[in-house]
């Protein structure tokens, strides 16, 4: 599968022999990579049994980037056999490279790029007829995809990329049906030479032009030809960089200090140099993820306490019953290691961010840990001499971590050691009738227990979702609780969900790569369809509405056996 040169006398492609679906795939739009604004349908997931195939491709698959909706990339195909290349050429991402990670729909055992040819006809089960129209032009969610920044470019230069297929009569297909060249028609065009020209030989203009008029090429790839000729050769930097930043990124541990017997205080440093400026902030109530541990073993979110993309600080509890995450990073996480960080998202739920409509007074109700989720936003308040209160409840005044950064004429502490107790409904006035004659803006991070109590009462007094600001910052009981079933409704299969992990857990050890972010019910990132069943949902990530018809894989649990569409 090394490079292909062409020239006179070898550009006529060899025939491709019958062969068989090893695996037929379909998929959904989901949130994609872990990116704020980033979506994507790559995650597909294998269908059994007859999946009916239409001019528009396969019954349940979607496609989320509008020009792939055309008939003309009903079908993507991807040579199984490329995975162990790619394996040799990414050794440290060989865990990723396995049958469906490029978002193909089919495989087969003998197709490639070499022995294909722009046009072949192919019978595909016992009634469907496709017909192949271009290679797959790599693009930056490709970088995404295999958390390496240049994966775009390294598909485009040697030339692993894939292929399209249109509809010319539908039918039913599944695994185990043959596929069979029934016609081809442009035997001097394999999809390699297309390649070469596209990529390579950009210059040929003798071939530009022939593959400007090519019969069964994709209309895409026509235009595109017949641009190259008016215009030159096009800018490929938009597709294989994209506007988005590869999230993983190798941090340092530049320092480790105590701050509270059960909290520490860390900070990380950038080993990457080349940052972009545009890069360089984070939004409002950021957090990032860590990856951590034996093989990575470990994934956890924590909130940022200050700083930028190039350093930054974390303040991180050990959790009495740690399930090895903050454990580790407590007893074995070492000044000078290096661990993988990405920056994190929350759901884009519009809250008020200032006095837009009238005074607006903001009332912080933390417990515990939960301070970091908003010392960046009360210290901007701060800046802005804004009104607002802080509420923070703890085991002891010794254990209240980052009190010292809080502004003590507007903070109350309660401790538990001293018998002073929190009570929310003493806090909360009703939305627009403030104490001071001004609207409320709440917020809350704190154990389960300080977060339902908060929701119920703003609940109660009618609190839009734009005057309330909710954050879970988990624990090793996060996404646990009483075990349950998941059926997927794609292919019937029942996955069993034990009381010790989260059905997100579950799903991705299954191989159904649900992406995720938080980890704590903030983000949405890891939410998939409910089509039956009862959930005791939890996290804030969901619209009451929402909890109809989706759950939050990394929190929120099902009640006897669900029915979900991931």
């Amino acid at each position: 599968m090394g490079s292909l040169t062409f020239g006179a006398g070898s550009e006529v492609a060899p025939l491709p022999p019958k062969d068989v679906v090893l695996s037929l795939r379909t998929g959904k739009i989901r949130p994609f990579a872990g990116v704020k604004g980033l979506f994507s349908a790559i995650n597909k997931q294998p269908r059994p049994g007859k999946v009916h195939l239409t001019v528009a491709g396969f019954a349940g698959d979607e496609r989320q980037y509008i020009p792939h909706r055309s008939p003309d990339n009903a079908i993507h195909q991807y040579d199984p056999r490329h995975y162990d290349e790619w394996k040799k050429t990414l050794p440290d991402r060989e865990h990723k490279f396995k049958v469906g990670a490029f978002g193909e729909n089919l495989s087969t055992a003998h197709l490639s790029e070499a022995n294909l040819c722009v046009g072949d006809k192919f019978r595909l089960g016992p009634d469907a007829i496709i017909q192949v129209t271009m290679i797959r032009q790599p693009c930056y969610k490709l970088n995404h995809r295999f958390e390496y920044k240049r994966m775009s470019s390294l598909i485009q230069s040697n030339g692993h990329t894939g292929w399209y297929y249109r509809v010319l009569q539908g039918g039913d297909v599944q695994e185990g049906d043959q596929m069979e060249l029934i016609e081809r028609i442009n035997p001097r065009w394999s999809l390699s030479r297309v390649q070469h020209i596209l990529y390579r030989d950009t210059n040929n203009m003798d071939a530009v032009a022939e593959l400007s008029e090519l019969e069964g090429l994709s209309q895409e790839f026509i235009d595109l030809f017949r641009d190259r000729l008016e215009k030159g050769t096009e800018d490929m930097d938009g597709r294989l960089l994209g506007d988005f930043a590869v999230p993983w990124r190798s941090y340092k541990l530049v320092e480790k200090t105590r701050l509270t017997p059960r909290v520490q205080k860390f900070i990380f440093e950038s080993e990457d140099a080349n940052i972009e400026p545009d890069e360089l902030r984070f939004g409002r109530f950021p957090h990032v993820r860590l990856r951590f541990g034996p093989n990575a073993k470990f994934t956890r979110a924590y909130s940022v306490v200050s700083g930028d993309v190039r350093s930054f600080e974390l303040g991180i509890a050990k959790d009495d019953n740690s399930r090895g995450g903050s454990l580790y990073l407590h007893e074995n996480l070492e000044v000078g290691d290096v661990l993988e960080v990405a920056k994190g998202h929350n759901a884009a739920i519009p809250i008020i961010t200032g006095d837009q409509e009238g005074p607006t007074t903001h009332i912080f109700i933390l417990g515990g840990i939960g301070v970091t989720a908003f010392i960046g936003e009360i210290k901007a308040l701060e800046r802005k001499s804004a009104d607002f209160e802080i509420h923070y409840a703890v085991r002891s005044r010794e254990e209240a971590t980052y009190l010292d950064q809080l502004p003590a004429k507007r903070t109350v502490v309660y401790a538990k050691n001293e018998d002073r107790r929190l009570d929310v409904a003493a806090l909360i006035p009703p939305p627009d009738d403030c104490r001071s004659g001004c609207r409320a803006m709440v917020y809350c991070c704190g154990p389960s227990s300080l977060l339902i109590a908060c929701r119920e009462m703003t609940t109660k007094l009618g609190y839009p979702r734009s005057q309330t600001h909710f954050e879970e910052f988990g624990g090793a009981t996060t996404g646990t609780g009483d075990p349950f079933e998941a059926e997927i409704k794609a292919n019937g299969q029942v996955l069993q969900v034990p009381r010790e992990k989260s059905l997100l857990e579950v799903l991705n050890e299954a191989g159904f790569e649900v992406d995720s972010s938080c980890l704590v019910g903030n983000c949405g990132t890891c939410m998939v369809d409910l089509c039956k069943g009862d959930v005791l949902h939890q996290g804030v990530a969901l619209e009451d509405e929402q909890k109809e018809s989706s759950i939050l894989t990394c929190v929120s649990r099902g009640k006897g056996r669900i029915v979900i569409d991931c």
